[in-house]
């Protein structure tokens, strides 16, 4: 009996040895728990992780130590994860290397960091990461370089980093002040940029970082007087600009390059004081913070920033200039030609050929909305065409806002952006009034359309709708075209303001939960009643999204394609349907939609790489209403997750199931979990929603009226 215990206790052993000694190492074990807690994985990057290796150093962004089975660097950037940051990730103690940047990764940074004594190089930017700076970094001192930029970090800043000398921290929630005990002495670049950080700047915070350090401060809430220490002095002025309460040398340039005052200043003229403060995350904000929430990664060089500047101020100057100029000459034709003007209830401002190629203005013509030219005008359409391009026509479409010619040429005119050869002015009156008036310049669009072109114009202003952007009137000239819209004003959703990106991978909205379903819902109403008017946008995304006072959305950009193309309408079989995004644009264009508080309707510049295009309209120039609907599925995605979707996430979504509730809120922005929690429910539908719209195959996509009632099936969060 006894000799049976020992074999058995000897083939134990053995058996412990050989399962041991063929088993996925600790490290392998480490990563598979990180592999565990990814929910997307849209490159498949992963696939190649498994239990049947005995170390993970063959694996796909992992690298060992040639003589151990010990991973030393692990490099898993812009793979696209989706999921909560593993606590035990940060045990592998002998890692040097880790870089996680340009993902969708949560949670928390673990104090288990602080045992990474080998680490060299962090790199955890772009992601959703959240909490409070890991304070524990200080302590690592092999710890070199630090990239912490572009997550949701809040707290303050640690004090004590001594072998550091790359640090950002840049596009956060930090707060508090500049610690004094920064340390720094091995520093050679500091950005803490796009923050919230407040309070002077401490004269010991310099005294210890080399000469020759980057030090960028710029857009937080710093105030007094800049430090005079050496690295400071040796600073560009754009390092401290966005800090309204500093002042010194080197001086701060203007933190809002597009506008020409403080929009909160008492003497701001009423271009500026129309604009809103800023959007923050939270749905319950002080004004003080409102005004310090900035976007992040979106700032400026500064030779764009001089050059928009001094093109504003010229711009301005000119249009003055001009307008002066062609008043004068308006009322001494007046004077003159009394008796020769045509007695019909369309009244018409004329300019000579010289002033018509040289004016860029607005007026009023004022003309009953009703009234369009008829077939038995066509007889007289030659001679008429003539007169009108020689002269250039001013119309009016909405029958209830008039325009006077000596009120407009009183009003403020600001130069908001530019695409290409089309560029959109705010234009406020006397009266608080604004309008948004885009001249289209040189169109391609031939002497003959003009019928063509107010048919299609008053086509649009008939669309009258609380979730559309409306339009008032157009300018006719030989040389260019003006569309007049009414003014939005707090910009479109790739604003940046409300992205904390401008576009690629990753671009988190800093918009509270319900704020983004009220937008989603609004812009369901706007498609469902322009497809039940057989209209359909064709070109929907997130630029032709604008926000109102009430953050209510308004679509733009209706049938603008169109204008600039002069083409004809489609027609659908069976009924007389509208097209307004007849062509997708292909051409390379100079986009400044985001400049400025409020970008307005503008044409498409979309390549035939864009998320928001439908997989099949690339192969038809006919649109249909199932563009419209896959454009907002992407859209509504990426309201919910934070980001723009990609296609093989698309793919995984549209299987999600009941029991998938809580498996979607982890999908959903990290900022606004909280207030979507316990109603896994209505996230699950939103998500199931956005995923069906979004499908590759164009039959399975609902339409916007089933679209919106999923919306509103459910009441306010």
């Amino acid at each position: 009996m006894k000799m049976q215990l020992i074999t058995a206790f000897f083939f134990f052993f053995v058996l412990c040895f050989v399962l041991g000694s063929s088993g996925l190492s600790p490290d392998g074990l480490l990563l598979m728990n990180f592999k565990s807690s990814v929910l997307v994985d849209p490159l498949s990057l992963l696939q190649t992780w498994n239990y049947s290796h005995e170390t993970p150093c063959s694996w796909r962004g992992v690298s060992c130590n040639n003589d151990s089975k010990v991973v030393n660097f692990l490099d898993l950037s812009n793979n696209s994860f989706n999921g909560p940051l593993p606590v035990s990730l940060f045990n592998g103690t002998e890692l040097r290397s880790l870089d996680l940047s340009g993902n969708m990764i949560s949670g928390e940074v673990p104090a288990s960091i602080g045992d990474l004594h080998s680490l060299q190089t962090l790199n955890l930017s772009d992601n959703a990461l959240a909490g409070k700076l890991p304070a524990n970094l200080v302590t690592l001192r092999n710890l070199t370089a630090v990239s912490l930029q572009s997550n949701y970090f809040s707290g303050v800043i640690p004090g004590g980093w001594r072998d550091v000398q790359f640090l950002d921290l840049s596009s956060n929630l930090i707060n508090g002040s500049l610690p004094p005990d920064f340390g720094g002495a091995s520093l050679r670049y500091l950005n803490v940029s796009f923050n919230q950080i407040s309070g002077e700047i401490p004269p010991e915070i310099g005294a210890n970082f080399p000469i020759n350090a980057t030090v960028d401060l710029s857009f937080n809430n710093l105030t007094g007087s800049i430090p005079d220490s050496p690295v400071f002095l040796n600073q560009k002025s754009d390092f401290f600009t966005g800090n309204p309460g500093l002042c010194g040398d080197p001086c701060p340039i203007s933190s809002s390059p597009s506008t020409i005052s403080d929009a909160d200043s008492p003497t701001s003229t009423p271009a500026i004081a129309a604009i809103p403060n800023t959007i923050s995350s939270n749905p319950v904000t002080n004004p003080a913070t409102q005004q310090t929430n900035r976007s992040p990664r979106t700032g400026l060089r500064p030779g764009v920033i001089t050059g928009i500047v001094i093109g504003d101020i010229a711009g301005i100057g000119i249009l003055a200039v001009i307008f002066l100029y062609i008043y004068r000459r308006k009322k001494k034709n007046n004077n003159n030609n009394n008796d020769k003007q045509r007695e019909e209830t369309t009244d018409t401002i004329t300019l000579s050929p010289d002033e018509s190629r040289r004016f860029t203005k607005w007026s009023c013509l004022r003309k009953d909305p009703e009234t369009t030219p008829s077939e038995d005008e066509e007889s007289g359409y030659n001679a008429d065409q003539r007169s009108r391009d020689s002269e250039g026509t001013l119309v009016t479409v909405d029958g209830e806002k008039e325009m006077e010619i000596e009120t407009l040429l009183k009003a403020s005119a600001y130069i908001l952006g530019a695409r290409g050869s089309s560029i959109m002015y705010k234009a406020v009156l006397e009266d608080g009034t604004v309008y948004a008036v885009r001249r289209l310049g040189e169109t391609g669009l031939t002497q003959r359309r003009f019928k063509d072109f107010e048919s299609n114009i008053r086509a649009i202003g008939k669309l009258v709708h609380p979730n559309l952007v409306r339009l008032r009137g157009f300018y006719w000239g030989a040389d260019e075209k003006l569309v007049i819209y009414d003014f939005v004003p707090n910009g479109s959703l790739v604003n940046p303001r409300y992205r904390k990106g401008g576009g690629g991978a990753s671009s988190p909205y800093h918009l509270p939960g319900e704020t983004r379903l009220k937008i989603a819902r609004g812009i369901a109403r706007g498609l469902a009643y322009l497809h039940e008017k057989k209209h359909v946008h064709g070109n929907l995304k997130p630029s032709s999204v604008l926000l109102g006072h009430d953050m209510e959305p308004r679509i733009g950009d209706l049938g603008l394609e169109r204008l600039l193309t002069g083409e004809t309408s489609y027609s659908r079989a069976g009924g007389s349907s509208r097209i307004f995004g007849s062509k997708r644009s292909r051409g390379s264009s100079r986009d400044f939609s985001s400049i400025g508080p409020t970008p307005s309707p503008s044409p498409s510049s979309l390549g035939p790489l864009s998320p928001y295009c439908a997989p099949e309209s690339f192969r038809s120039l006919k649109p249909s209403p199932k563009w419209d609907v896959f454009g907002f599925g992407m859209i509504l995605l990426e309201l919910l997750t934070g980001k723009v979707v990609s296609a093989e996430e698309v793919g995984l979504g549209i299987g999600l199931t009941v029991e998938d509730g809580h498996h979607a809120l982890r999908m959903v922005d990290v900022t606004i979990r909280c207030e979507l929690h316990g109603k896994e429910d209505f996230l699950l539908s939103c998500l199931k929603l956005g995923y069906n719209c979004a499908s590759p195959i164009p039959q399975k996509r609902p339409t916007m009226k089933e679209s919106l009632a999923v919306l509103e099936s459910f009441k306010p969060l």
